[in-house]
């Protein structure tokens, strides 16, 4: 079997066969958060379901299904500008085959943002225009956005608001209480904080969420994080790896845990003596990726 094919056959099991336990990480403003976005549903108009575009099914909280189903939604796929952009478009293509109200954007560079409030409203304008038929005034439009945690809800929401109206960060779990954000005279957003499900027990969904930071590092562990990332980097962004940490070719003949001891050594992730600092080094790791650094990835594909 050449190396090629042993990578490929490899990086199909990612996350598959690992001794991972089951990942439960369900604090206590979740729970809370949950039971809040089922009261506050009837004074929405719209919902807006954040997930991230490089994991379209993986950042979908199913328990969702079951509170939105009869409410109008849209759903908001950010940090498009991260994902792979040839499954971005094959993406866009199945959810307007289901006819999936949906729009692939990024909140930080403003990429789509300003056909949010129009499709909102173009999914509202048979009530509205019930109303104006009966005489009634049409209220303002209410709108919620929910989501996984650190999926980029703030972000939007502080573009969208064109002020900081909302905390941001780079972990999970900023935001902790419900608030309503005006968004100008006839528009207010509800925003709510990131929710995950109980207990996550398909492992590479699990995995996925995790280097693409909806869970917290330590409820993983970045050693397996880490392994998990560069085997996925050294089949599908092999240019863009070796560029950025300089290394050879010859180095993707490598297991991921070697690989990453060659990328500590060129960047300095050392003890004193010179033993390998694998911590800090698959920290780096785990940082460069989600800055973009090494290359624009997907992991959820449209065919499988």
């Amino acid at each position: 079997m050449s190396l090629k094919n042993k990578v490929i056959e490899d990086s199909e099991q990612l996350g598959k066969g690992w001794d991972t336990p089951d990942i439960n990480w369900y604090p206590g403003h979740m729970l809370k958060a949950k039971k809040e976005l089922a009261k506050q549903l009837k004074r929405v108009d719209v919902v807006l379901e954040m997930r991230d575009a490089r994991i379209p099914v993986s950042s979908a909280n199913h328990d969702f299904e079951k509170l939105l189903q009869q409410k109008k939604r849209i759903l908001l796929f950010n940090k498009t500008n991260l994902a792979d952009e040839d499954t971005t478009r094959k993406w866009k293509a199945y959810f307007k085959k289901m006819d999936t109200p949906s729009l692939f954007v990024d909140a930080l560079n403003k990429q789509n943002l300003q056909e949010i409030l129009p499709l909102s409203r173009k999914l509202m304008r048979e009530k509205w225009s019930n109303f104006r038929k009966r005489g009634i005034r049409p209220p303002s439009l209410k709108l919620l956005i929910t989501g996984i945690p650190n999926v980029g809800k703030s972000s939007l929401i502080n573009r969208l608001s064109r002020r900081k109206a909302t905390e941001i960060g780079p972990t999970p779990g900023v935001t902790k209480h419900q608030n309503w954000i005006k968004l100008g005279k006839d528009v207010e957003l509800l925003d709510t904080p990131g929710i995950l499900w109980p207990k996550i027990e398909n492992r590479e969904a699990g995995l996925r969420l995790a280097i693409t930071g909806a869970i917290k590092d330590s409820i993983v562990g970045t050693s397996l994080l880490s392994d998990y990332l560069l085997g996925i980097l050294m089949l599908q962004s092999q240019e863009q790896l070796l560029k950025h940490y300089h290394l050879t070719e010859e180095n993707l003949e490598l297991l991921p845990a070697d690989l990453l001891e060659k990328i500590a050594e060129k960047r300095g992730c050392l003890k004193s003596g010179g033993a390998i600092d694998h911590p800090r080094a698959e920290s780096l790791v785990m940082r460069d990726f989600r800055a973009g650094k090494l290359g624009r990835l997907s992991f959820d594909l449209p065919e499988t």
